[in-house]
């Protein structure tokens, strides 16, 4: 993701601004050991010289490492994935702790069906749908086609779901939870 300039500032201004009082501090407290004695007005001074030599070399090298594209920027596909799956978080209250009640694979089966109603639209197999066939792991209230791009945004989304909670999992030797109430499934 790239950042804009204005928070490239910021991100420099704030990194800065503790370095300042860290400084004064530092010199406050060793240069008097080093037998250097100035005065709090003079050390004051010195301190926001290097403060604004530092917020200018932090500028510019953040400015040289967007122009070189040291960070991959992320494509929209996957904004509007990690947007989702904040949405889900946020407006569902589908925290990670929620996901935790789901059996093992249940969400990847969910996103299996969002991701695989592009090629029902086109085939017209709408009789076999996911939700029809029975792939779908959750109450029916909970069925929401939309149009490809969304569906397949709402794939990606339950995978990433999946993987985290598997990732989660993984740390602490879990493999498997009972079924969620809230979402229909059974345990």
């Amino acid at each position: 993701m790239k950042q804009s300039r204005l928070m490239s500032w910021l991100e420099s201004l704030i990194n800065i601004a503790v370095g300042f009082g860290i400084s004064l501090a530092a010199q406050m407290f060793f240069l008097p050991l080093l037998g250097v004695a100035i005065d709090f007005h003079q050390n004051l001074f010195f301190a926001l010289i290097m403060t604004v030599i530092s917020l200018l070399r932090s500028f510019i090298l953040r400015r040289i490492f967007e122009a070189l594209h040291i960070r991959r920027p992320l494509s929209p596909s996957l904004l509007a994935i990690a947007a989702e799956r904040f949405r889900q978080i946020d407006a569902e209250g589908w925290t990670p702790e929620h996901d935790d009640e789901h059996a093992s694979g249940v969400m990847a089966r969910a996103g299996a069906c969002y991701a695989m109603m592009p090629a029902f639209r086109r085939t017209g197999a709408y009789s076999i749908n996911p939700n029809m066939a029975g792939m779908w792991p959750w109450d029916r209230t909970w069925w929401k086609p939309a149009d490809d791009r969304r569906d397949l945004v709402r794939a990606g989304a339950l995978i990433v779901a999946e993987l985290d909670k598997q990732d989660r999992n993984r740390k602490v030797g879990q493999d498997w939870v009972h079924g969620c109430a809230d979402c229909g499934e059974p345990s």
